[in-house]
């Protein structure tokens, strides 16, 4: 482990990196502690998948490879299996949040992706991250201030750092096209940008018999007003502090996991347990401790060293590089 003096420095480092596309560093990190010299393998994102496989020239089938667990394990509380979440669902692959993206994270056996939820000018649920469409698609303006067919009309951006394949047909997703590729295949943890855009999409759910295959990641207001409208909707709640847990854990029925800080103030004896208690996983980033290390440091221990710690899920940007260090995926 690294000590708490050079972590800072490394942090700042791989942030910067993160900023300037260095996915591509996948190329050249290998596992640690595999033995002396000799070439590593490869551990960037073509030694694990072919473009042909997910990108738009690929034609299926879409189907997992075996995981250790049930796709339920998320919300099982008798269910231990360390659970990885995929950031914006799988970067490193595809545009983020694109359905190339998340072809890649249901064929590497992802157990959760997040992605992110919005709302167009005429009240249709989109999956964007950003307030303005500038930065991931060829365009500009504000998604609320667009309908639909208008954003769709953008190609999404194609970042340098990600594999060369065809994304040509990748647009920004709607619930449908997000929920009959992912259904049965992969959990979707659903990051709430829009509370409107977050009521419709918990009542899509319950609708279509979803709630089995995804959450909603909300505030303490968006998750009251979200189970306002659809009381059973199931959700992910988020402290920004420590004492501010148990007020939390207060919805009927519990949330299914809670969204914490993977620090000391967060993860206590008494904070697990009370988490565990009403049958919730520990969830929480992985992107600037255990994926810095593994970029960085090209050291994989760190993924399972966080579950060490308390977690039962770890939202990462290198889903790939997570899986192999807990031993669930090679190159």
């Amino acid at each position: 482990m690294m000590s708490s003096n050079s972590r800072p420095a490394v942090w700042l480092v791989t942030t910067l990196c993160f900023l300037c596309a260095c996915s591509s560093e996948t190329e050249t990190a290998g596992q640690s502690g595999s033995g002396g010299g000799g070439s590593e393998p490869s551990l960037a994102p073509e030694a694990f998948l072919s473009t042909s496989q997910y990108d738009c020239t690929a034609t299926g089938p879409f189907a997992p490879p075996e995981r250790p667990h049930a796709q339920d394990c998320f919300a099982d509380p008798s269910c231990t299996s360390r659970l990885i979440t995929a950031h914006r669902i799988a970067t490193p692959f595809a545009p983020e949040n694109s359905l190339s993206a998340l072809r890649a994270a249901i064929l590497l056996g992802v157990d959760i992706i997040e992605t992110d939820l919005r709302l167009t000018a005429d009240g249709e649920v989109v999956f964007i991250h950003d307030g303005e469409v500038d930065r991931t698609l060829e365009g500009t303006g504000e998604v609320s201030s667009m309908t639909l067919s208008e954003i769709r009309a953008m190609p999404m951006q194609v970042p340098s750092g990600i594999p060369q394949g065809d994304y040509s047909c990748d647009r920004t997703p709607t619930l449908d096209e997000i929920f009959g590729l992912s259904a049965g295949r992969i959990v979707i943890d659903l990051d709430v940008k829009n509370t409107q855009a977050g009521i419709i999409t918990a009542q899509y759910m319950a609708d279509k018999g979803l709630n089995g295959d995804a959450f909603l990641l909300c505030s303490i207001g968006q998750c009251d007003e979200i189970r306002a409208a659809v009381p059973d909707a199931p959700i992910m709640s988020r402290p920004k502090e420590p004492d501010e847990v148990a007020g939390e854990l207060l919805y009927d029925p519990p949330p299914i996991m809670v969204h914490v800080d993977a620090t000391e103030a967060f993860l206590t004896p008494e904070i697990i347990d009370s988490i565990h208690s009403i049958d919730a996983k520990i969830f929480a980033n992985g992107m600037l401790r255990a994926d810095i290390e593994a970029i960085v440091a090209k050291r994989l221990e760190g993924y399972g060293e966080m579950f060490d710690e308390g977690l039962d899920v770890l939202q990462v940007e290198y889903p790939h590089l997570a899986l192999t260090g807990l031993g669930r995926l090679e190159p």
